[in-house]
């Protein structure tokens, strides 16, 4: 190194061009070292954001594996605890109970109703008195599930006619179950006053 300075000292055409370009030689040695930290920077950045899109998708996976559990039993083929999908129906859970066996009755079900984690799914049958006319539910407590009911289970309920019974389907398709009975206000036509008459009688 020693020797390489004395060099340049006793090289006078070089210190001449040196003094003569001294200012376009520091921008050069500017410009050049801000070139190489954007490079490293950028290449830092660009490992980061692939490491981060790899984590959200498996996170994303994880969460859709995990799915939901219903229990389903009655007039199936496979009374069992199933897994489903997130979203899935009551047809989804007969499904994966292996179907329906041939005393299943479905007045009271509601197929197409949306099912949530640990919510217990029973078929009744024919035989147990339901008779096909819809006067019974298929709620063990005897109360009226307003997630499964059908139109006719739900003028049973005091102040409940038609065109109310309707919009209460019309809003379950639309907005998915009920989460809890009080819920049930939210539909067109029902306040305060005719869900005192029936909330309890009606369950989720």
């Amino acid at each position: 190194m020693k020797n390489i300075l004395e060099w340049v000292r006793s090289n006078k055409a070089l210190n001449d061009f040196v003094k003569k370009n001294r200012d376009i030689l520091i921008k050069v040695a500017a410009v050049t070292g801000v070139i190489v930290v954007a490079f490293f920077v950028v290449t830092i950045k660009g490992s980061s954001q692939e490491v981060v899109k790899i984590d959200d998708k498996q996170t994303s996976t994880e969460t859709a594996s995990q799915g939901i559990y219903v229990d389903i039993g009655g007039e199936v083929k496979e009374p069992k605890l199933a897994k489903l999908e997130e979203g899935s129906r009551v047809e989804d859970a007969i499904t994966a109970a292996g179907g329906l066996t041939a005393d299943a009755d479905l007045t009271s079900i509601n197929r197409a109703a949306f099912v949530e984690d640990g919510e217990k799914i029973y078929i009744p049958s024919l035989s147990s008195g339901g008779g096909g006319d819809g006067a019974e539910c298929a709620d063990s407590t005897g109360k009226i599930n307003i997630n499964t009911a059908d139109s006719a289970q739900l003028q049973e309920l005091t102040g409940i006619g038609p065109v109310t019974a309707e919009s209460i389907i019309n809003y379950r398709e639309e907005n998915g179950r009920f989460k809890a009975v009080e819920d049930i206000k939210d539909v067109s036509g029902i306040g305060d006053k005719t869900y005192e008459k029936f909330k309890d009688d009606i369950s989720v």
